[in-house]
């Protein structure tokens, strides 16, 4: 296949979800999530957990 004259093209630039933004903010605190985009439980630069809902939780994954 000849590739001169065209246009080659560049393989996307991908990125972990860590690098991406959680737009989640403690109700509590305003404080932003500091886990980068995921799902479930965030958490706050203070420790404290808290669900979308608003709720404060301490999921299991967090005490330890």
């Amino acid at each position: 296949m000849d590739l001169i004259g065209r246009r080659a093209r560049e393989w996307p630039v991908l990125r972990s979800a860590q690098e991406l933004d959680c737009d989640g903010r403690n109700p509590h605190t305003d404080y932003p999530c500091i886990l980068g985009y995921h799902q479930g439980p965030h958490r706050d630069k203070a420790g404290t957990a808290w669900l979308d809902d608003g709720d404060l939780a301490r999921p299991d994954w967090l005490n330890g």
